[in-house]
């Protein structure tokens, strides 16, 4: 048994407390909310500072997918402040499937398909986190792939445990022998033990965002014993 505090830090290689700099590209569940309130939205990324004694550069962006990240320039901003030695952490998926934001969605898995469309190639997205990986790589930092957070989803008493762009993030990592931190997992381990109406304490007014209560403890996590 041991004790995770905070699971996606505990996934965390040891040799990064030795690293520059650790650099987070993700999107709104892990964004820096400085101003919000305890019942306001507050990204996980907030809280690394705390347990990290390494310099900490959050670049999440609410909204973003893998393509937007990268079209949009900030991927290049990323890029530009990564130094060898340091660490990119890279969690993406909840905005890569949403065909209402044309600028943002991407193909379905991780193949090499691509499709036209008014704002240029779409390609799946696994091929926009290996393009990351390579680019990461190309400045002689290691990038760390996360499985996506896992949302306050219930099929009756179970919590929703299948999440297509968390395989693909592992599949991917494999494929690239990369860090993969099973922030997913750890999540749905989590909900499904305390339940649903715990649970929905450490959100913000929907299913995908917490509060400051949820992002300091990893989404909901204070103190969860269980088995590996």
């Amino acid at each position: 048994m041991f004790i995770i505090i905070l699971g996606v830090l505990l996934c965390l290689p040891q040799i990064i407390i030795a690293a520059p700099k650790l650099l987070l590209c993700s999107d709104s569940t892990a964004a820096d909310y400085p101003k919000a309130g305890p019942n306001d939205w507050q990204g996980w990324g907030w809280f690394l500072r705390e347990f990290l004694t390494i310099p900490v550069v959050n670049l999440a962006v609410p909204g973003e997918s893998t393509r937007s990240f990268i079209r949009t320039g900030k991927w290049a901003n990323l890029l530009a402040q990564t130094a060898p030695g340091d660490f990119v952490v890279i969690e993406m998926g909840h905005n890569d499937n949403n065909y209402g934001m044309e600028q943002a969605y991407t193909l379905l898995g991780v193949g090499n398909e691509v499709m036209k469309s008014p704002f240029g190639e779409v390609r799946t997205f696994g091929w926009y986190l290996r393009t990351m990986i390579a680019d990461v790589r190309s400045r002689g930092a290691l990038p760390i792939l996360s499985g996506r957070t896992a949302g306050n989803e219930w099929s009756g008493n179970q919590f929703v445990a299948d999440y297509p762009f968390a395989r693909w993030s592992e599949e991917v990592a494999r494929e690239q022998r990369v860090e993969y931190l099973d922030h997913t997992k750890y999540s749905v381990r989590l909900f499904q033990a305390i339940g649903r109406d715990i649970t929905a304490r450490y959100y913000a007014g929907d299913t995908v965002h917490n509060n400051a209560a949820g992002a300091r403890c990893k989404f909901v996590i204070t103190v969860v014993a269980f088995s590996p």
